[in-house]
């Protein structure tokens, strides 16, 4: 796609970075049902996610090297939204993007050298 003289490649959205994210919201929060809203606030949340270097550069989301932050940062958007309408059957923390980020699976490989 090209804008205003920039050509945009598109990328996985979905696969890397949507799906992720609403499936860390769902677990963390425990919700009830995964929805189809969820997926657009996901998605709104991608968006706010690329700002003005991105977008210079040619990107339509952000970084993938970031995915962890923008994982939390999803799944963040989806508990909250899934306490709004009662789907959580968790407790929404002070921070969720910290808490969130402090749960998430680390892997640490020995080296072999």
């Amino acid at each position: 796609m090209t804008y205003q003289g920039k050509t945009f490649v598109p990328g996985q959205a979905n696969n890397s970075y949507v799906f992720p994210g609403v499936g860390l919201g769902v677990v963390m929060s425990r919700a009830t049902q995964v929805t189809e809203t969820m997926f657009l606030i996901a998605a709104k949340t991608l968006a706010t996610l690329v700002d003005e270097k991105d977008l210079a550069m040619g990107r339509i989301f952000p970084p993938l090297p970031e995915i962890r932050r923008i994982s939390a940062e999803i799944a963040a958007a989806i508990w909250v939204y899934a306490e709004e309408i009662g789907l959580a059957r968790e407790t929404l923390p002070d921070n969720p993007v910290n808490y969130i980020q402090s749960q998430m699976y680390d892997p640490q490989y020995a080296d072999y050298k």
